[in-house]
């Protein structure tokens, strides 16, 4: 049962009053204002959900919200009004909307998504660092643990899931780091004839152009940890010297001939599967064991659905601190992204929602952003009209447009009907309508 709070704006004494004593039935706590000026004066507050009629005694909901900054409109909203039209429950999809209900509504079916909202907000950002999938609940709470031990770790997962991040959060959490520093390693980056001067330094004179002394890897990680992101890349004469210094915590500047103590936690990652290069003996197996010695896999993005808004929500926050750009986005919008593969990962996320940025008009991020936005190489074949075909995605339109309008014919135009009918919301047959161009 969740303890976030619900800001309830609605004049409407009755409505009003049973809305807070349905919700307050559920666990929920309630803070019930009757006009905007009172609601504006709220919005400081934690809300888990905004639940608001859209007509008020001092203005409409709908053009209040759309004036809200960007970190409010992140909010789940459900707007309710008597007066309901395509257009207005368009709009306000648009402007970011969770939900726009008619009156009258089903108010069981308003309690269970404003529940559903609530459960999903009841982890906020500063409380999740990693996600609020259950998978990168269980992730947390093990980083959480580990962060307590000195304790090599190896972390595994394709590329972009964010293996520097838990990485750096086991640092971030670990009461020893304070005494060092986070040394992050790409090994596939570093040139194989100059990994022994890059990982443990040299002296000044060590070899031609070495014109002053330099601290390797190992030697900055000391009292903190040594990252190695793509630990699988590295050749095998660097895993023997690495062994050496995991089990000495000792190790050689090129040029010197005094040793050198570091004293650091390790923490690897890799996107291949170690053990099968250990099997196959492309990996020493007396260095896997002393890098795997807790190991935990990340999932892909597409595993944990869950994580898609929370992490959108998030992204656009730190592009909206970077550009200075107001940002919203709407319901359908996510739900785009939702259904997208994002074989990139959270880079891939990333990387569309900085381009969605870019394509939008006055920073709000609506669907589609533009043609081909985001479509991978190997997709924009698919995405983009070849010359004398049509792209699959006109068909199905076409087909959807015709398949809608008979419905709404035989349902007499009635929306609520036609919803029925074909096994979808109200509000799915709204956008649908909307972006098909269909008139009730």
């Amino acid at each position: 049962m969740t303890t976030k709070h619900l800001l309830l704006i609605e004049d409407d004494l009755i409505l009003g009053e049973s809305l807070v004593q349905r919700f307050e039935l559920e666990g929920v706590k309630v803070v019930w204002v009757r006009r905007l000026a009172e609601a504006q004066g709220q919005m400081e507050a934690p809300w888990g959900a905004v639940v608001s009629d859209v007509r008020l005694p001092d203005g409409l909901a709908t053009e209040w919200f759309s004036q809200l900054s960007p970190a409010y409109r992140l909010l789940p909203w459900f707007f309710l009004t008597g007066y309901g039209s395509v257009n207005d429950a368009v709009s306000a999809l648009h402007a970011g909307a969770r939900e726009y209900l008619t009156k009258p509504f089903d108010i069981e079916k308003l309690v269970s998504m404003v529940l559903d909202a609530l459960a999903t907000t009841a982890q906020a950002p500063a409380q999740a660092m990693l996600g609020i999938s259950p998978a990168m609940r269980r992730v947390e709470e093990l980083v959480r643990k580990l962060a307590r031990q000195k304790t090599s770790v190896l972390v595994t997962g394709e590329s972009g899931v964010g293996k520097e991040v838990v990485a750096q959060m086991i640092h971030s959490l670990d009461p020893r780091s304070k005494a060092g520093d986070f040394v992050p390693v790409n090994c596939a980056a570093v040139p194989e004839s100059m990994m022994e001067a890059e990982f443990f330094g040299y002296e000044k004179g060590a070899f031609t152009g070495a014109q002053r002394a330099h601290k390797g890897f190992v030697e900055r990680a000391h009292g903190g940890t040594l990252f190695l992101d793509e630990v699988g890349d590295l050749p095998a004469s660097m895993q023997a010297k690495l062994l050496r210094v995991l089990q000495e915590r000792c190790f050689f500047r090129l040029g010197s001939e005094r040793t050198t103590h570091s004293d650091f936690r390790i923490i690897a990652a890799t996107n291949r599967d170690l053990y099968a290069d250990m099997l196959a003996g492309r990996f020493r197996e007396d260095l896997f064991y002393r890098l795997a010695v807790i190991r935990i896999e990340i999932p892909p993005l597409r595993e944990r659905p869950e994580d898609v808004r929370w992490l959108t929500e998030l992204i656009l926050q730190q592009i909206t601190a970077e550009q200075g750009i107001p940002i919203s986005m709407s319901e359908l919008f996510l739900r785009d992204l939702m259904a997208r593969n994002w074989r990139g990962n959270i880079r891939e996320l990333r990387a569309y929602l900085e381009q969605a940025v870019v394509m939008s008009d006055e920073g709000v991020l609506a669907v589609p952003v533009s043609a081909c936005l985001g479509a991978s190489p190997g997709a924009a074949a698919a995405d983009c009209p070849a010359q004398g075909l049509l792209p699959l995605n006109a068909i199905v339109e076409d087909a959807e447009r015709g398949h809608i309008r008979k419905a709404l014919s035989r349902c007499e135009g009635s929306v609520t009907k036609t919803a029925e009918v074909l096994g979808i919301s109200r509000k799915t047959l709204w956008e649908k309508m909307k972006r098909l161009a269909i008139s009730a």
